[in-house]
């Protein structure tokens, strides 16, 4: 499989892990995915922590979701959508 292929199956992987986002478990992460702009922000940060970490997608998201409710000053940045 080329990278290119492999890199649209992770994206369709990771399309289905936060098709049902549950804000009660990752609330910053649901709600920075419900805008294109967002959405494409954290997809990108769970390619990296999968291809670099070599992490499963679950396990990206909730660290991303970790790093966001730590550092609410990236979280406002990154949330910030206008």
């Amino acid at each position: 499989m080329e990278n290119k292929e492999v890199l649209e199956e992770l994206r369709k992987l990771i399309k289905l892990e936060l098709k049902d986002c549950d804000g009660e478990s990752w609330p910053h992460v649901c709600k920075m995915q419900s805008s294109e702009k967002g959405y494409q922000r954290i997809e990108e940060m769970i390619i990296r922590h999968v291809a670099q970490e070599g992490m499963p997608i679950g396990s990206a998201i909730a660290h991303i979701e970790q790093e966001l409710t730590h550092s609410s000053e990236s979280s406002e940045q990154l949330l910030d959508d206008e």
